[in-house]
């Protein structure tokens, strides 16, 4: 992949003299520093995540969002608009897309934005509301068939967690049942940020700072309110209440079902591991040697009974 200059990203979005291009970070994207500028460089292999086919639908998508959050005061970075866009903030350079935000300046020691991310998301998902209507396709990318389940377990007579496999296999079954009924019709579908992670919240000398506005989609509100809540306190049901009590949207409506979306994750991320584990599909990069991916399924299997009976709890507990 074509690597630009700092000369060429100073002159594609005017930023005048701003040094030399700093390596940050590589993940699905590039991202550099470059003085008081953060630049991203696109991988065409991303494709379309949520919306369309191809990394232009997508961002397409995501940019008229993120035009809304900006407009609508939503504690983000500004973009930096280019001199002769390929296509919003985007511009095109040898092979390549680029877009350009002004660095925010932060904190790396971590700060508690229980406060901040309940009302924040509060404030995207007021955004676009879309009201009552299917889940997106996403969703049922977890789901899997039971045919499709039980051919993997027809499959894993020789894996080391094959017991545990067959032990565990009518839960994951009710789930995928659970997930989708609920995917025939939601109240509250909302078009959404998509991303609230702890790594995409950085802490500025003004407050938390919400970036990184690609993977902007359409969600269940309550459902993505409750999985952000249940990942940013990493599952303590003491953390998680205070992050709920500042979302003042309706979290009542799924009942024993507000924390469907940690089930589903956790059962794409099952299914993931399965297809490799099993040679129906190559390693996703974030996965890890073969070890480690048996090592995940094991952990999954073992404690996922527990688990679903502990989100239905929870889902009791904090509403």
């Amino acid at each position: 992949m074509y690597t630009p200059t700092a000369r060429e990203i100073s002159l594609a979005f005017d930023l005048g003299s701003s040094g030399e291009l700093v390596h940050v970070r590589r993940g699905d994207n590039d991202a550099w520093r470059l003085g008081s500028y953060f630049l991203k460089g696109y991988f065409p292999s991303t494709g379309g995540q949520f919306n369309g086919d191809g990394l232009i639908d997508q961002l397409t998508v995501a940019m008229a969002f993120e035009q809304l959050a900006l407009d609508a005061g939503v504690d983000m970075p500004s973009p930096v608009q280019p001199v002769d866009p390929y296509l919003g903030w985007l511009v095109r350079i040898e092979d390549r897309l680029f877009r350009v935000h002004r660095w925010v300046e932060h904190d790396p020691e971590p700060v508690d934005v229980s406060a901040w991310l309940g009302r924040t998301m509060l404030q995207v998902h007021q955004l676009q509301p879309l009201g009552q209507a299917p889940l997106p396709r996403w969703w049922r990318g977890s789901v899997r068939s039971p045919s499709t389940w039980e051919a993997w377990l027809a499959k894993s007579h020789d894996m080391p967690w094959a017991s545990l496999y067959a032990e565990a296999l009518p839960h994951l079954q009710s789930a995928a049942e659970r997930i989708t009924t609920r995917c025939d019709s939601v109240p509250d579908l909302v078009t959404t940020h998509g991303d609230f992670k702890p790594h995409n919240i950085v802490t500025s000398p003004t407050g938390p700072v919400l970036v990184d506005w690609d993977s902007v989609r359409t969600d269940s509100a309550a459902l993505e309110a409750a999985r952000v809540a249940y990942i940013f306190a990493a599952g303590n049901p003491d953390r998680i209440a205070p992050i709920l009590a500042t979302y003042t949207g309706d979290l009542t409506w799924p009942g024993e079902d507000l924390f469907l979306s940690v089930t589903r994750n956790h059962l794409q991320t099952l299914g993931d591991h399965l297809q490799v584990a099993l040679a129906e599909n190559p390693p996703a990069r974030w996965m890890g040697n073969p070890t480690t991916i048996h090592t995940a399924i094991t952990t999954t299997l073992q404690s996922l009974p527990t688990h679903l009976t502990e989100l239905r709890q929870l889902a009791a507990a904090v509403c």
